[in-house]
């Protein structure tokens, strides 16, 4: 019999894998455009975890934070955010662009590092400091060796980086306040595909079952991994769990190199060594706080 930590383990792995592969759910619609996908995902990820609110009686608590205008006006906002993250996501995956989405979520912790200081007052370590400069020069690389700045990447970092300081500073977490965002959004996520039906058609792709089933779908894709990891953050220390985050980069980083065969050059390669650099001395900075002074 599996201990608690153990099923948490598990629950964590299928997480961030599932997030590392979504690049291939993604690539099944490529032929319709992002928004389109972003305006379904809005309203069937609504319709999933209205069902699973529904099912664990958290109905009565969903209702009580709807009464809430702040509440409602900063789920607007984060909302706002989210589904740029997943529009720029999306549109990056569909452009050949996944490894700068991987690069872009190797940076996340390291932007949230920087954040986390200027705006929160949390404290940060020396080896955070070196880490945050050393990521800052891959970045600075990597727009060398593409010949522009990294815009993907930095997008769902960025974008993905305030979305979280805003849940933060909202003390606002879990399906409950998820549901808010996303159906906050869905009658203008319905408004949008109305007015594409009419001016351009392809709301629902080709109209063929695969697309129907996969638009359908996407409620389940974007949500199976959070069930998964909520289970998981319950169960293990988030030390576990920030060091399991990596998967999920480095499935989009193996993927996209091996399965959509993007282009990687040299530069680009000596760009990701400073990042992972940059990501093993987050870890250490998390791990061994002891021998890292606080500034």
């Amino acid at each position: 019999m599996a201990t608690e930590q153990q099923k948490g383990l598990i629950y964590g792995l299928a997480a961030f894998f599932l997030w590392g592969a979504l690049p291939i759910y993604w690539k099944e619609l490529t032929e319709i455009s992002p928004s389109v996908i972003i305006a379904h995902r809005l309203i069937w990820s609504t319709v999933m975890l209205f069902v699973i609110i529904l099912m664990r009686g958290r109905l009565g608590i969903l209702l009580e934070k709807i009464k809430d205008p702040k509440m409602l006006i900063g789920s607007f906002l984060t909302g706002a955010l989210l589904s740029s993250n997943w529009l720029i996501y999306v549109w990056s995956t569909n452009n050949g662009k996944v490894v700068e989405i991987a690069l872009g979520y190797y940076i996340l912790p390291l932007l949230l590092i920087v954040l986390g200081y200027f705006l929160l007052k949390e404290k940060l370590t020396t080896l955070g400091v070196i880490a945050v400069c050393i990521a800052t020069i891959g970045v600075i690389i990597q727009g060398y060796g593409i010949g522009t700045l990294p815009w993907p990447a930095l997008g769902v970092a960025g974008s993905f980086a305030i979305y979280s300081v805003f849940k933060k500073l909202m003390k606002s977490d879990g399906f409950t306040a998820l549901i808010v965002e996303t159906a906050i959004l869905s009658p203008f996520a319905i408004a949008y595909l109305i007015y594409h039906e009419t001016r351009h058609g392809g709301s629902w792709g080709n109209g063929s079952a695969h697309d129907i089933l996969f638009i359908v779908l996407t409620g389940l894709a974007t949500i199976s991994p959070l069930l998964f990891f909520t289970s998981a953050a319950k169960r293990i220390p988030f030390t576990t769990i920030g060091m399991l985050q990596f998967i999920a980069p480095t499935g989009q980083f193996i993927i996209g190199i091996l399965y959509f065969h993007e282009a990687l050059n040299n530069t680009q390669l000596i760009s990701f060594s400073f990042i992972w650099f940059a990501v093993l001395l987050y870890s250490l900075s998390k791990r061994s706080k002891k021998f890292c002074p606080e500034t």
